[in-house]
């Protein structure tokens, strides 16, 4: 959880249950885009949450933080570019920075 926080440049107490979780991180964003990418950020993370624990449930996978944080990172850039929630960035610029990204600088 705090490898995404960090990346994003949000710091946060981790509230007690998700919801109040989505509550704070939308009210982190400090306009639309930035709220939309977060948004964003958001689904990617519970999807990479989901799929490994069904691949380490059903497929004896192993647990993996660093390339759950690694699929985090790629899957939101490839659904941000496809449905043009960033503008046009390189992942490279995305992992160092996805705040310009989606503000489109």
């Amino acid at each position: 959880r705090k490898s995404i926080f960090r990346w994003l440049g949000v710091i946060i107490i981790i509230p007690p249950n998700l919801f109040s979780l989505f509550e704070c991180l939308s009210e982190a964003a400090s306009n639309k885009r930035i709220r939309k990418g977060l948004w964003l950020i958001w689904h990617s993370t519970i999807w990479v949450i989901w799929k490994s624990r069904n691949d380490i449930t059903f497929a004896n996978g192993v647990k993996d933080p660093m390339k759950a944080v690694d699929d985090i990172k790629m899957l939101s850039w490839r659904w941000g570019l496809a449905r043009r929630k960033i503008s046009i960035c390189l992942f490279y610029e995305w992992c160092w920075d996805p705040g310009n990204c989606l503000l489109g600088r």
